[in-house]
C-alpha cells in the first residue's frame, strides 16, 4: 500500500511540475499569444520562432528541468522502486503537453522529453543531444531532430536499461509527441514551416 501511495504522489507531483508553462509567462510579457501564432503551442520551439532564440533557450532549459528534477528525485529518494523514475518521467511530460489549467493545451513535449532522458540516462542525453543539434542544423528543421530523439530513446532502453519493461512507460510519449508534430511535417511538405535559420535572423 505504501509503495502504491509513493507512486501516486510521485506521479502527481511530476505532472504538476511538468504543467508549469514558462512560455505562457514570457508570451504575456511580450504581449504575444503563442497559442494563436506560429504552430500554436506553448513549447520551446514556438517560443524560439516567435520570441527569438534567447527566450526559446530559456524556455527550453526550464522545460528540460521540469523533466529532470522529478526523475532525479525519484531515483535518489526511492532507489528500490525501479519503475518509479520512468512513471514520473511519463507524468512530467504529460503535464507539459496536457496542463489541467490550460484545458490540456500545452507544449508538444520535446524539451521535457529531453529532460527525462537527462534524468534517466545522462550518457544517452549527451549522444542524442549532439545528434539532434546536428540533424536540426543540417535539415534546418527542429521537428526532424525531435523525431530522432523520441524514436531512438525507447530503443536505447530496450538495449541498455536494467529495468526490463521500462520502455513501455516511455513509448506512449513517443506516440503522443509524434502525433503532436504531424502538422509540422505537413507544413514542411507545403514549404510553410519556418526553419531554424529563420530563428537566428530574428531580432531581439
Amino acid at each position: 500500500m505504501k509503495t502504491i501511495l509513493i507512486y501516486i504522489i510521485g506521479c502527481l507531483i511530476a505532472y504538476c511540475l511538468g504543467s508549469i508553462s514558462p512560455s505562457l509567462l514570457f508570451s504575456k510579457m511580450k504581449k504575444t499569444d503563442l497559442r494563436k501564432d506560429g504552430s500554436g503551442n506553448l513549447g520551446a520551439s514556438n517560443t524560439t520562432l516567435l520570441l527569438g532564440w534567447k527566450f526559446g533557450v530559456l524556455v527550453g532549459l526550464i522545460d528540460i528541468l521540469k523533466g529532470t528534477i522529478p526523475v532525479l528525485l525519484a531515483r535518489f529518494l526511492f532507489p528500490g522502486l525501479s519503475y518509479l523514475p520512468f512513471a514520473v518521467a511519463l507524468c512530467a511530460v504529460l503535464g507539459h503537453i496536457f496542463p489541467f489549467y490550460l484545458k490540456g493545451k500545452g507544449g508538444k513535449g520535446f524539451a521535457t522529453f529531453m529532460g527525462i532522458i537527462l534524468g534517466l540516462d545522462w550518457r544517452f542525453f549527451i549522444i542524442i543531444g549532439v545528434t539532434v543539434i546536428i540533424v536540426t542544423l543540417v535539415t534546418d528543421y527542429i521537428v526532424i531532430g525531435t523525431f530522432t530523439a523520441i524514436f531512438s530513446f525507447p530503443i536505447w532502453l530496450i538495449l541498455i536499461s536494467n529495468v526490463k519493461w521500462s520502455f513501455l512507460l516511455i513509448l506512449p510519449l513517443t506516440v503522443i509527441i509524434f502525433v503532436k508534430h504531424i502538422e509540422n511535417i505537413g507544413r514542411i511538405i507545403r514549404k510553410e514551416e519556418k526553419g531554424i535559420s529563420h530563428t537566428f535572423k530574428k531580432k531581439k
